[in-house]
Order: C-alpha cells, then sequence, then structure tokens
C-alpha cells in the first residue's frame, strides 16, 4: 500500500480520513511545513496543503509573492535529499464582503499566488497540484469552507470540501504516478455530434451554439485541447465514409478531419477496426480509450479487446461529457512535452515512411534515403520530463525495464550519466526518443520509443558510450513480458555474453562494433 504524509497550516485529518484504506497515513505536526521540507520524509508522497494565511494575513500583499519564492527554494531543497512525489496545494479565498474594485484586485493578486505556485510544479521534478483554487471556483467558498471552524480551530473545510480535496489528491496522484493514455478512438454519431448523419443529414446533426448542439462543439473543443497536450484522435465510425469526409468539410466544426491520425469509417465491427489502427500506429491496445453512445459497440469492443479502456457516451446529458472524460484515468497529464505537442505530427509523419518504405528495393536503401540525424546530450536538465516519460512508459525497446521517477533521474544526472538522444529525418523531427543511462561505463537503462525501431538507430548511439568506454562497457537485458525483442540485441551490436542468470537476464561486455552506421549523423547537441 502506498502511503501518504500530509503537512499544512490547517487541521487536514478529516481529509486524510477519506483516505484511510487506499493509502497509510501519517500527519505531520501543524505549521510544520518549513521543518518538513527541511528533513526527510519516507512516504511515497508528501501532501501539503496550504491555507492562505501561509501568504497573507487577510489579504495578498507584496509580501505574498515572496513566500511563494521562499516555499519554491524549500521544495528545491526537499528534492535533492527525498524521493518522495509531491502534491501541492495552490489557494483559494473569498473576498465577497469588501469594496468591489478592492474585491478585483484582491482576486488578481490571488490569481498572482496561484501562478507562482504553478511555476514551482514547472520548476521542481515529480511535483503535481492539488488545485484548491478549481475546486472553490466549481463549488463556491460557503460549500467547501466553515469560516467559523476556519478561524476557531483551524479546520476550515465543510464535510463537502474534505471530501472534494480528497477526491482532488488522488486526481493529482493519478496524474503524476500513472501512464497517459495514447489514442482516444471516436465514434461520430452522438458522440463528436448530435443525431445521425445517414438519417439526418450532414446539416441535421447538431454541433453549433445552440442546445444541445453546443455541448457536442464544447466536447470538440474539449478533445481539441487534448490532442494539443499530446493524445492522439483516430475516429471508428459505422457510416459512409463520403458522407462524414462531407460533413467535416461543410460544417463548421472544431475538430476536422485532418485533427484524425486515423480513420477506420465503414460497417465492419468496430474492434477490428481498431486492432487495424493498433498495428497502423504500432501501439499496444492498453494505451487506447475507446469513446461511443452505443451500449453494444462499447460491449463488442471490450469483449474482443479486453486490454481497451472504454467510456460510454451519455447523449441523453452530453454535457457532463467534458467532466466524465477528464476524470478516466490517463486522460490529463502531470507534465506537457514539446514532443507531446508534436504528437499527432510524429504519425503522420510515420504514414509517409511508411508510404515510402513500399516503394524502396530494399530495408537498407530506405534507411539511407531517410538522412537520419541524431543530436544526444549529456544530464540535460531542460529534458527530464520527457526523459522520465520515456522511463516509465517504453516496454518494447527497454533492455532492462527500470522505472524511474524524475527526481530519482534528477539524482542520476548528478551521480553518473544520463544520455538522451533526438532523432530527425528528412520526413520530420521525431524528438527525444532514446534515453541512455551510464554508470561509470556500465548500461543501468538502455531504450528507445517504438516509434523508431527497425532503423539501425540503437546502433549508431551505441558509439557515444563505445567512445566513452570501449572494451570496458558493461552491459545487462532483464527479460520482461513485453522485451523478447531485445533479447539479443547486444549479441548484434558486438558484446560478449558473460553470464546467465536463473531469471534469463544477460550479462555483456563489449568486445567489438559488428555494424557501420556512420551515414547516419551523430553530433552532440547544443
Amino acid at each position: 500500500m502506498k502511503s501518504i504524509s500530509f503537512v499544512s497550516n490547517m487541521v487536514v485529518e478529516p481529509v486524510g480520513k477519506m483516505l484511510e484504506g487506499a493509502y497509510e497515513i501519517e500527519y505531520r505536526d501543524l505549521d510544520s511545513i518549513v521543518s518538513t521540507l527541511s528533513g526527510r520524509v519516507e512516504s511515497d508522497y508528501l501532501v501539503i496543503l496550504l491555507e492562505s494565511r501561509f501568504f497573507y494575513e487577510f489579504y495578498p500583499d507584496e509580501a505574498s509573492l515572496q513566500r511563494v519564492e521562499f516555499l519554491h527554494e524549500l521544495i528545491e531543497g526537499f528534492r535533492e535529499r527525498n524521493e518522495a512525489k509531491v502534491i501541492l496545494s495552490n489557494i483559494f479565498d473569498s473576498f465577497a464582503f469588501i469594496e468591489s474594485g478592492l474585491s478585483q484586485e484582491n482576486i488578481r493578486a490571488l490569481t498572482e499566488i496561484n501562478l507562482s505556485i504553478e511555476k514551482i510544479k514547472t520548476g521542481v521534478s515529480d511535483v503535481e497540484i492539488c488545485d484548491l483554487y478549481s475546486l472553490g471556483l466549481r463549488f463556491g467558498f460557503d460549500r467547501l469552507y466553515n469560516q467559523r471552524n476556519r478561524f476557531l480551530f483551524q479546520a476550515p473545510f465543510t464535510r463537502k470540501g474534505a471530501a472534494e480535496v480528497a477526491l482532488e489528491i488522488e486526481r493529482a496522484i493519478a496524474r503524476i504516478s500513472r501512464k497517459r493514455k495514447k489514442v482516444l478512438l471516436l465514434d461520430g454519431d452522438n458522440t463528436l455530434w448530435g443525431g445521425i448523419v445517414g438519417e439526418d443529414g450532414i446539416y441535421g446533426v447538431a454541433c453549433d451554439e445552440n442546445y444541445p448542439g453546443i455541448a457536442y462543439k464544447r466536447f470538440q473543443l474539449y478533445l481539441a485541447a487534448l490532442r494539443r497536450s499530446g493524445l492522439v484522435l483516430a475516429l471508428v465510425s459505422k457510416n459512409n465514409e463520403e458522407d462524414l469526409i462531407e460533413l467535416f468539410e461543410k460544417r463548421d466544426m472544431p475538430l476536422s478531419m485532418s485533427d484524425f491520425v486515423s480513420w477506420r469509417i465503414d460497417w465492419r465491427p468496430k474492434s477490428l477496426n481498431i486492432s487495424e489502427i493498433a498495428s497502423e500506429l504500432n501501439l499496444g491496445i492498453e494505451s487506447f480509450l475507446f469513446i461511443d453512445d452505443n451500449p453494444f459497440e462499447i460491449e463488442e469492443v471490450k469483449n474482443a479487446l479486453p486490454e481497451i479502456d472504454t467510456l460510454l457516451f451519455d447523449k441523453e446529458n452530453p454535457l457532463a461529457m467534458i467532466e466524465r472524460l477528464s476524470a478516466v484515468e490517463g486522460v490529463c497529464a502531470h507534465m506537457v512535452t514539446e514532443e507531446d505537442r508534436n504528437k499527432s505530427e510524429q504519425y503522420r509523419s510515420e504514414k509517409r515512411r511508411a508510404e515510402v518504405f513500399g516503394k524502396s528495393a530494399d530495408m537498407e536503401s530506405f534507411i539511407k534515403s531517410l538522412g537520419i540525424e541524431i543530436l544526444w546530450w549529456e544530464n540535460e536538465h531542460s529534458q527530464l520530463a520527457r526523459i522520465s516519460q520515456l522511463l516509465n512508459k517504453t516496454n518494447q525497446f527497454n533492455l532492462t525495464t527500470k522505472r524511474y521517477t524524475q527526481a530519482e533521474v534528477e539524482k542520476m544526472m548528478r551521480e553518473h550519466t544520463v544520455l538522451s538522444f533526438r532523432v530527425k529525418d528528412r520526413f520530420g523531427d521525431m524528438g527525444i526518443v532514446g534515453v541512455m543511462i551510464l554508470k561509470d561505463c556500465f548500461i543501468d537503462t538502455f531504450l528507445l520509443s517504438c516509434r523508431v525501431l527497425g532503423r539501425g538507430i540503437e546502433e549508431r548511439i551505441m558509439d557515444v558510450a563505445i567512445e566513452r568506454c570501449g572494451t570496458s562497457l558493461r552491459a545487462l537485458y532483464i527479460p520482461s513480458q513485453k522485451n523478447s525483442q531485445v533479447e539479443n540485441l547486444y549479441e548484434r551490436l558486438g558484446f560478449e555474453l558473460l553470464s546467465v542468470g536463473e531469471d534469463g537476464s544477460k550479462e555483456y561486455r563489449f568486445v567489438s562494433k559488428k555494424a557501420n552506421r556512420d551515414y547516419m549523423s551523430l553530433k552532440e547537441g547544443e
């Protein structure tokens, strides 16, 4: 069972009790935020719940932002000594009972404080925000807070408030700890728009400024935002393809056909189409979320593809679907990287590569025609989020499948060598797609994203380690359920097998190169 330590300048036991049973709970002394962040915490998560009095007495002032800076410095120091993930709250407050102009001034100041707290998340690894501010906007101050208890007992939350804060903590933990989905598979009729194209016609379906069309328009806008944050959209609809293409061309909707990296619009079982899309994108079914308004289609897909997650679209209450989708585990991101923002374009580039490969005489000619460029960095802190992301989601081309938190990677950058690799070719920039962790001259971790496999890139990347260590280079392969394709990789790269463990693990040392990929550009990044 995972463990949580609470520290706060208010009484938080009512919140913690809501999480008992799911987590082991520890409460630090009231008002011990500074001493806690200055010491050691052995729990998996440190939850810091902040009441506005941490930053100001009654109203925000000039010293409030200085207090945020002080908190930032404390959390930076905490990260150097601790591996516990930090769930840090922002703050909510009510200024409803003061003169209007002053109220607006205080609201602006409160917003600035919360934006500065958000910067702590982006500036320190393994920090996620517990969004008390959004809870306050959603439910209202009086439903979340009891002013009398706030000042009399330092216990500000109502029963409703404590329950909602506990749920928000769980959502924050899920964002920081769990893998994100990669693909949203979407039905069309009564999911992206209200109505059925084949019956209502392209101008009869609802996606406009009137109800229920406004609900579907808002849902499409949310999908577009998720796409920009790194989720890939695919369309799976039982329809005539020409009807849907005409709909997207002639109706003014937030999404267009170009927003979908793949689609299957026909009358075949949706499970078959989803399997084809998974194969086309080279992704596991478990990374997909399928959304449909028809319970039959949901059950058909779940029965055929038990690994997939599904969400039934409630066409009777379409306005609720943004909240329901955002609550699905793996939809919202902890951190959005540059690679995430370019994800859809990267898959389109891969489709263009596949088309060229189909016309090539052989694999080697195809690889040489790509004009591959590889850039590498050593201990590049600006890439921490992406490196951590790859370490925790890459399965197939991963020689040891060791999972490290962002804080652990940061520590290894101080003590060892963390190499990151970016790959480009004539079709586009694939971003940071490889990681190698060297402890002295031992390869602790070596992985590549599945989207660059089959091009010999691993052979060229290995040259960086070989140039550093020569025949002193050692390596390890640890078998997993998903990495059998790299079981004999080190033999192919010129390593000699030294031993085989009872669990199938293999130890190696480098002897000599077996392949030459010098036609791939390899240089250190700036």
